[in-house]
């Protein structure tokens, strides 16, 4: 049977892989960790580092102190007694979470532009703001989440999306082109032009930064829950289906007013996590509050004053 034109065709994830892992040997460019967020990621792999060392070396980006103390004081730790000292905010937020802020952080100072024309570096970073402020909130509501996870996850889930922004700009202006079309679905663009998705790419960047395996596997499947073969009601399958949830709300209410309402995987999602339509307006509105106040910490563009 012929494959419909908008449909990809079944693909092993371990060549799919091999073909990213190609495209990163090969680029000449690549999103990456600076600063802090490098020293982190080599602290995380030193069995014997302390927590001192990894408060003295938050301590050397402000930006990125501000960062964690506001996390450790953030709704899903709202029975604890709020806290400015360093080093307690970052055991509340974890070592996971606050590598992925110094991660996020690090590029957004690294990559204000690219070389893409047709890639709105703004955008991006606030979808992806977004998205972690949604997969926060949504962990609130399923528990089984340990702590600054979902964070991680949303905040970082698209990284593919700048990484073939600034590996590939020419190619990937192209891809974003046909995209805006809207015949076809970007990633199945990404699949024809380089073999994988932003999905995938994300996936693979994320593990070799040290996100953990499980997650990393979260993110590769983050487009097609059913698919990823994971056991139904496990923690990766719901982790999951809320990030496509949560990427799909962000990505509609950022969109401009011509295009938004038309995802309809958003209305499905909700509905397979027993979700309804006032459960997602409360998050929206909730969501889009602490995403302007992040967006100010960061220095990021402040939201239209009539996005909803």
């Amino acid at each position: 049977m012929e494959t419909p034109a908008h449909s990809a065709a079944p693909r092993d994830p371990e060549q799919t892989r091999g073909s990213i892992r190609r495209f990163i040997v090969d680029a000449e460019a690549l999103p990456s960790p600076k600063g802090a967020a490098l020293r982190l990621i080599d602290l995380a792999r030193d069995p014997n580092a302390s927590i001192d060392e990894t408060v003295r070396v938050i301590q050397t980006d402000p930006a990125l102190t501000g960062f964690v103390v506001r996390a450790a004081n953030a709704a899903r730790f709202g029975g604890i007694e709020r806290t400015l000292d360093l080093k307690r905010a970052v055991v509340r937020v974890g070592m996971q979470m606050v590598r992925a802020h110094a991660l996020a952080l690090s590029m957004i100072r690294e990559h204000r532009q690219t070389r893409c024309k047709r890639f709105d570096y703004n955008r991006f970073w606030t979808e992806s703001l977004y998205t972690a402020v949604l997969m926060d909130e949504l962990a609130v509501r399923y528990r089984e989440f340990r702590p600054g996870e979902a964070f991680v996850l949303g905040l970082l889930a698209s990284i593919g999306r700048l990484a073939f922004a600034t590996a590939a700009p020419d190619e990937y202006a192209q891809v974003l082109e046909r995209a805006a079309e809207g015949r076809v679905p970007l990633q199945l663009l990404e699949q024809q032009a380089f073999g994988f998705d932003h999905h995938e790419l994300s996936s693979v960047l994320l593990a070799d930064w040290g996100v953990p395996t499980e997650l990393a596997e979260v993110v590769y499947w983050q487009h097609d829950p059913e698919g990823g073969g994971f056991e139904p009601e496990s923690r990766p399958y719901r982790l999951a289906g809320i990030l496509q949830l949560a990427g799909g709300i962000a990505a509609d209410s950022l969109a401009p007013a011509a295009e938004q309402g038309g995802s309809g995987i958003v209305y499905l999602r909700a509905a397979l996590l027993e979700l309804d339509d006032d459960d997602i307006a409360e998050l929206t509105r909730e969501g889009l509050k602490e995403l302007r106040e992040w967006l100010s910490m960061i220095g990021l563009p402040p939201l239209p004053t009539k996005a909803h």
